[in-house]
């Protein structure tokens, strides 16, 4: 499965308009309250909400989080660095409202080595994740190698290796066993390094299970 994810209020029509099964609503990026996109999306729309650092204090961006997950967010994410007060508070409303939750490390900078990535996912469930997320610069080849063998261990998760070198770690998560992987909306709405556009992504499946019914 795909998650669309949305930088602004235009990716949020685009995604729509694309047939997504899932959207990521990036609310630090949109720079709008939880109230006014939730109306917008169909019912039959899976939602995970979720605010980076950088653009709203901490106490900002939880009562944001606090307000998609009571308007019915499917998924809410989480930074692994989150404190633990608002972490317990995040929980307990997730927990509410049969909200799923993502647990995510992200470095922009660098991809750990094999052991220390396996220790990040084991701290992601530790801390309450359902999901854990790891995404990490890719630099090497290596990089690819130790985060895809994350998809050997047990535990639900989404790996993502960012960057240009790291799109392969993307087109190749769900048939790893990824609960899904993410996409832009196009037209420049990227939210991460090195990331595809659904319709990029739907193009390279469309190939790739063409080539599977050929054979």
């Amino acid at each position: 499965m795909i998650c669309v994810s949305i930088a602004h209020m235009s990716g949020l029509t685009e995604a729509i308009d694309s047939g997504a099964e899932l959207l990521e609503l990036r609310l630090d990026l949109i720079k709008e309250a939880p109230s006014k996109l939730f109306p917008l999306l169909p019912l039959t729309l899976a939602s995970i909400v979720t605010c980076r650092p950088g653009v709203f204090s901490d106490d900002e961006r939880v009562k944001l989080l606090l307000e998609g997950i009571k308007l019915g967010a499917d998924y809410v994410d989480i930074e692994i660095e989150t404190a633990a007060g608002d972490l317990e508070v995040l929980l307990a409303a997730a927990r509410n409202s049969a909200c799923k939750v993502i647990i995510s490390y992200h470095n922009f900078l660098r991809t750990a080595d094999k052991e220390d990535l396996e220790s990040l996912m084991l701290a992601c469930y530790e801390k309450g994740g359902e999901i854990a997320k790891i995404a990490t610069m890719v630099n090497a080849p290596e990089d690819i190698r130790n985060l895809l063998s994350l998809y050997d261990l047990p535990g639900k998760k989404v790996i993502l290796g960012m960057g240009p070198q790291g799109r392969i770690t993307r087109v190749m998560g769900p048939y790893l066993g990824a609960e899904f992987t993410f996409a832009s909306s196009g037209g420049g709405g990227e939210t991460a390094p090195g990331q595809l556009s659904v319709k990029q992504l739907n193009e390279i499946y469309k190939v790739i299970d063409e080539d599977e019914r050929i054979r």
